[in-house]
């Protein structure tokens, strides 16, 4: 399905991006990739920060498409989901690894601790900095008025 096919199943929204918008979610996922790099995290910890990281860059990919989710509909399967029509069908795999990470994060946060391992966090971590970097790159190419003075 297409995004366009998403929106006539009411599983998308119609939205017009602003610059200050796209800005505002980047400052959010450098916080986010700062936060899970800081020192004395536990696994959980910076697993979690870097999920929020690669939630929000799905975010800022498909909002600069002219879209959004609804909120309680699948937001973060969507977001995530968004990503292989966004960003093109070589994100499909690591869309598949961040949906299977967000179970992963959902274990963490609602059933028990020591859920996420080192290698998961470092894992997730590197992913969303390459997602970042990704979106950046994307950005610059489809949507250079939305691209922040600063990045």
């Amino acid at each position: 399905m297409s995004l366009e096919d998403w929106l006539r199943s009411g599983w998308l929204q119609r939205n017009s991006p602003t610059l200050p918008q796209i800005q505002m979610l980047l400052q959010i996922v450098d916080r986010e990739l700062a936060d899970a790099q800081a020192s004395g995290l536990s696994p959980d910890g910076k697993f979690q920060h870097a999920y929020d990281a690669a939630l929000q860059l799905s975010m800022v990919a498909l909002l600069a498409s002219g879209y959004q989710v609804p909120k309680g509909f699948g937001h973060h399967k969507r977001g995530i989901d968004s990503l292989r029509h966004t960003l093109g069908a070589n994100w499909s795999d690591k869309a598949d690894h961040i949906e299977r990470c967000s179970r992963l994060r959902g274990r963490a946060t609602y059933e028990r601790i020591g859920v996420v391992s080192d290698d998961d966090a470092d894992d997730l971590l590197n992913t969303a900095k390459q997602l970042r970097a990704d979106v950046i790159v994307w950005l610059k190419a489809q949507h250079p008025v939305l691209v922040p003075p600063d990045v």
